[in-house]
């Protein structure tokens, strides 16, 4: 084992300015403690460590076989309302379709209901950049230069809001969900509130600090 030295300065000599204070922190003194790993140790932690994931997987998996999932694909019944929007003119007139379908078994506790779309690439880049960060937190609605285009103003220079091909391409199906009881049809009421976070309602997607929205918008 080498011998450290420690050299003090002379008196007369200029301490360095860059020497770190004579405290056991700074000097590296302070007491440690270095676990001796031994193949006993080693094996035990691994154990419990292992006992504990697979306890945690246990509960992952039972949580997810207890979920109690229906899919209905309604493309083929529903084809006339495609048909009738590859019309642009018939852009505000609605279509209605029902689809029956029959439960299994009972589902208890809350339902949620999602929309899937099948072949939407919403992950290519020049989609997900089309959008306005400015003017979704309503900071700035006329954008000038923005990643938007196309879809940033309408022909007659009111800006679009919110613009891009993100809120173009909106997905706006509205489900209505019915049950049938001794021959008579009754509405099952959907809550539509609590569905976001606070602060994507908030502070993330807010309209312009104004209490005129048309004019706001106007251009």
């Amino acid at each position: 084992m080498k011998n450290k030295t420690t050299f003090l300065p002379r008196e007369g000599e200029a301490q360095p300015s860059r020497c770190p204070d004579n405290s056991a922190f700074k000097q590296q003194r302070l007491p440690a403690w270095k676990p001796q790993l031994t193949i006993a140790s080693v094996l035990s932690s691994f154990f419990l460590i292992g006992a504990f994931c697979l306890a945690v997987g246990v509960c992952l998996v039972l949580s997810a076989n207890s979920v109690r999932e229906v899919q209905i694909d309604y493309s083929d019944k529903c084809s006339d309302c495609s048909k009738l929007r590859e019309n642009s003119s018939n852009w505000n007139k609605e279509c209605h379709c029902s689809v029956n379908f029959t439960l299994k078994e009972d589902i208890l506790g809350d339902v949620f209901m999602y929309y899937g779309l099948q072949n939407f690439y919403q992950n290519h880049r020049r989609y997900v950049t089309s959008r306005s960060d400015a003017q979704l937190l309503g900071r700035n609605v006329n954008i000038q230069r923005s990643y938007c285009a196309p879809f940033s103003t309408y022909r007659n220079g009111t800006p679009m809001a919110p613009c891009g091909a993100i809120a173009n391409s909106m997905f706006n199906d509205t489900i209505d969900l019915f049950y049938s009881r001794n021959s008579s049809v009754i509405q099952v009421p959907l809550l539509k509130t609590g569905n976001s976070w606070w602060t994507d309602k908030n502070v993330k997607f807010r309209n312009p600090e104004s209490y005129n929205l048309s004019s706001a918008f106007a251009g």
